[in-house]
This record gives C-alpha cells, sequence and structure tokens, in this order.
C-alpha cells in the first residue's frame, strides 16, 4: 500500500506493535498472527493493553488515521510472510461493520495488494477470488 506507514516495535514474529497518533493521542495497537493449525493464522488486530500484554478488537479508537493504520496492518502481513512464506492469513472483523471496513480497504488497494498476495473472499463457507462489490464475511490471503 503506498500509504505512509508506523514504524513496527517487534521481537515475536507472530505480534507487531505500533503507536496510533492522532487527536485522540499516541494509541499502542497491535497485529497478532496466531496459527490455527498448520500453514493457518488469524490475523488479530486492536489496541494493545500493555498491563494485561493482551489485544483488545473491540475498541474504536477513532484517531484519525485510519489508512495508516490500516498500510502499517497490511505491511505486518508482508513482513510475516516473508519469515513465513507458506503462511495463509485468514482476516476477520470483530464485527461486520469491521470487516466491511477492511473489505473497503483492500478494494482500493487491490492493485498494490495483489502484487505480492493472492486474496480470496470467503462466503457461506465457500472461498473465491476477492471481487469487488461482493460482501465477505472474511478474507484469505497468501503470498504469490
Amino acid at each position: 500500500m503506498n500509504h505512509p506507514k508506523y514504524p513496527l516495535f517487534t521481537d515475536d514474529p507472530h505480534l507487531y506493535l505500533f503507536i496510533s497518533e492522532g487527536p485522540r493521542g499516541r494509541i499502542t495497537k497491535a497485529v497478532i498472527y496466531s496459527q490455527i493449525g498448520g500453514n493457518l493464522f488469524n490475523l488479530g488486530f486492536g489496541d494493545w493493553n500493555e498491563e494485561l500484554r493482551k489485544l483488545d478488537d473491540s475498541s474504536r479508537s477513532n484517531n484519525g488515521d485510519r489508512d495508516k493504520v490500516l498500510a502499517t496492518v497490511a505491511f505486518t502481513a508482508l513482513h510475516f510472510t516473508n519469515q513465513f512464506p507458506n503462511a495463509r492469513i485468514v482476516a476477520e472483523g470483530s464485527t461486520p461493520a469491521r470487516t466491511r471496513l477492511y473489505q473497503m480497504g483492500i478494494a482500493d488497494n487491490l492493485m498494490e495488494i495483489n502484487e505480492n498476495f493472492e486474496i480470496y473472499g470467503l462466503l457461506d463457507g465457500h472461498t473465491e477470488p476477492f471481487q469487488q462489490g461482493r460482501n465477505y464475511e472474511a478474507f484469505l490471503i497468501k503470498r504469490k
């Protein structure tokens, strides 16, 4: 994605932290890749609670930097698949509205995404190559 990105902080190839900066201040965000089975990983994303060392995927920061945050999350997928090239990543929002937000981000940046990834939409238990204008329940991405 050609949007600006936040610097990443990580010492664990499955956990990426970065700081969102905007009108609501500095908010630590996290992206976690959790192994579901084999080479399949779930992408979890949200605010990071340092005290609990836990991701909160239900918070809404509204820090005015949505595109930069989504570009940073997408960059973690590139970094993660550099380390684990056979990984397949499933992404689904914690709510239908968030899944829709991810879908809009994918659609807006599809040409760039397709340079490095194959992306599929999940709908009614089936996967299909991502198509703009379809409302998916989740997304599956893998490195080309």
